[in-house]
């Protein structure tokens, strides 16, 4: 195979901001460095550079929040699907039922969350999952969780071709009538 590191599509996002976040934290250790020999009238210039680069990392760490946010939601998805797809085709109503009750309560387990919250979660991210250009906007970090919620919410009562274009136009930053 040779000695090539193949980074999955969705990871290459979260090392970029991860990167861009080490870079934060290592001119945060020069500055502070630089502080130790300045003298009181450079204190204030870096103080503000030091509180600007706090807000970048927050920024940062929202983006990196949401990049993670995206890789669970599409986890959980699957493995309710690879679940569902590990069943018999002539299981009893009761075995499948019991079959996803186990998934919810196993990805509970795994993020360390209640029964319920896994539940609503896997709701969400199956919701969340089936709207590409939400998804999209959520794994690249330009979208929280929040936001991809509230148009998943939104969009629910539609079908799902409705559903896609409404969310493709929420998102588009050159849609007529925004």
């Amino acid at each position: 195979m040779g000695n090539s590191t193949v980074i999955a599509a969705p990871m290459e996002g979260v090392f970029a901001t991860m990167a861009a976040l080490n870079a934060l934290f290592l001119e945060e250790e020069a500055l502070a460095a630089a502080s130790a020999g300045a003298d009181g009238g450079a204190g204030v210039d870096l103080l503000d550079r030091l509180y600007r680069v706090r807000l970048e990392r927050l920024g940062l760490e929202s983006k990196l929040e949401a990049q993670t946010t995206a890789l669970k939601a599409r986890d959980a998805t699957q493995c309710l699907d690879l679940q569902q797809a590990m069943t018999p085709p002539d299981a009893s109503t009761q075995d499948r039922t019991y079959a996803e009750i186990s998934t919810v309560e196993e990805i509970a387990g795994v993020l360390t969350i209640s029964s319920g919250a896994a539940g609503a979660f896997i709701t969400q991210a199956r919701q969340v999952c089936s709207l590409p250009s939400v998804y999209e906007a959520l794994s690249t970090g330009s979208l929280s969780w929040q936001g991809a919620r509230i148009i998943a919410d939104e969009t629910e009562a539609l079908d799902h071709p409705a559903a896609v274009a409404l969310a493709d136009h929420f998102l588009d930053p050159d849609a007529p009538n925004p």
